[in-house]
């Protein structure tokens, strides 16, 4: 594996790994911190996370085994952008209950969706590597 694959890995596996931390502490320790009413909005930010730290790892094999341009490349930094600005602040707003971070939500949400769009063009137009 490329060395920057290995990284892209990497960095999706330490995210599913923020999510598990995440959503058992948000079920089992920060249920006392959390108002009600954002106690949904925190689940949602664990469920995207989760979802879209497998995301990147299975989007890093995707561009390791095809010969991939700038769309791949921007598929990776897309999904990752996502899951920082939507999920972050989708946490931040649970907890600070500040209204500007939900604001800022849609930004990743967009970023999210073009990830996945990139990484669905770019595989469209590119070739498996040869081995």
């Amino acid at each position: 594996m490329a060395s920057s694959s290995r990284k892209w890995v990497c960095t999706g596996a330490f995210l599913g790994f923020l999510s598990v931390v995440a959503g058992a502490a948000g079920t089992h320790w920060l249920e006392t911190f959390l108002d009600e009413k954002y106690a949904d909005t925190f689940q949602t930010a664990v469920r995207f996370h989760m979802a879209h730290s497998v995301a990147l790892v299975a989007a890093a094999l995707v561009v390791e085994r095809y010969k991939s341009g700038i769309i791949h490349s921007a598929s990776l930094w897309l999904l990752l952008a996502g899951v920082i600005i939507f999920c972050g602040s989708l946490y931040a707003l649970a907890f600070t209950h500040i209204w500007v971070f939900g604001v800022t939500a849609p930004v990743g949400g967009i970023c999210l969706g073009l990830g996945w769009l990139a990484l669905a063009f770019g595989s469209m137009r590119s070739k498996v590597k040869a081995e």
